[in-house]
């Protein structure tokens, strides 16, 4: 028998889990019931809270591994990692906690020193950018994205922006559908992006499309990570149409997001192509992840 009782994520949790994460202000998109839920068929993620711990648990088989453990008001954290130690052990898995911030490898050296090793995990890093620079692309550093965007004004300037609402739900799915036909089935993205859709309102989604003469080519869907941080969670494009991926993100940012300071746009997996198509979006900083595994 488990240590640890874990369950299923489900959206009645929400409030009562991101309380868990509510008082760092985290900036990664893993720190946040939506990624956590929408995400959980994908990774076999579930969760549990023990002696006011909320404790993460996904993978499977020898791939097992727990987020860092994120102690509640009057918990501890240095019992947390010796539940996950525990629960790790008693499965017969490796200890691995993935996914820790410099924060919690500082405060692991600090209470534990010469216990444990840490190994960057850089494909992991999320990309935070400044708010007001992809919506205003200023300067030097931004004139090939404004090229792009501005290309695409002079060509389809009488574009339609439009919010995701009930009354083009239908019409979007569709758009996705026709998308994932053309550039290859994601089974897992596809999955997340049906729980977003069902659970639209309970998870404070917001969405939009653009429609270049009455068709749906980009859409895009994102939340609040927190007061400071919005959280890109899925954006698609006709990559044909130049500049639409500028336009989308930066009409986006401007009507919903506008109050924040920082966008986390997630990792790039170590993908060449998407780590340049990130970094030519010049972020501001990374949400850093490491790796944590016993020093023995």
């Amino acid at each position: 028998m488990d240590i640890i009782e874990f369950r299923p994520f489900e959206i009645g949790q929400k409030e009562y889990i991101n309380r868990f994460f509510g008082e760092h202000h985290y900036e990664r998109a893993d720190c946040s019931f939506d990624t956590l839920f929408l995400w959980q068929h994908a990774y076999h993620t579930m969760w549990a809270v023990e002696d006011g711990v909320l404790f993460i648990r996904a993978g499977y088989g020898e791939q097992t591994f727990f987020m860092p453990p994120f102690a509640g008001d009057g918990a501890s954290f240095t019992h947390g990692l010796a539940l996950i130690r525990d629960h790790l052990a008693e499965m017969g898995k490796p200890f691995m906690i993935k996914a820790a911030s410099p924060w919690v490898v500082e405060k692991i050296q600090e209470f534990l020193p010469g216990k444990f090793n840490f190994v960057e995990d850089r494909d992991n890093w999320e990309y935070i950018y400044r708010t007001q620079d992809l919506i205003n692309l200023p300067g030097k550093k931004f004139r090939m994205k404004k090229n792009h965007l501005n290309s695409f004004l002079r060509q389809y300037g009488d574009y339609v922006y439009e919010p995701i609402t009930v009354d083009n739900t239908e019409e979007t799915k569709a758009a996705l559908a026709e998308w994932f036909a053309r550039h290859g089935d994601i089974e897992e993205e596809k999955q997340a992006i049906s729980l977003a859709f069902a659970n639209w309102e309970a998870l404070g989604m917001r969405g939009a499309v653009i429609r270049i003469y009455g068709r749906i080519e980009a859409l895009t869907m994102g939340s609040f990570l927190n007061e400071r941080v919005a959280h890109i969670h899925f954006e698609k494009a006709n990559p044909e149409i130049r500049g639409l991926y500028q336009a989308i993100n930066r009409e986006f940012l401007a009507r919903e997001f506008s109050t924040t300071e920082f966008v986390n746009r997630e990792e790039d997996l170590g993908l060449p192509g998407l780590r340049q198509a990130k970094m030519e979006y010049n972020p501001d900083h990374f949400a850093e992840k490491y790796d944590v595994t016993l020093a023995e």
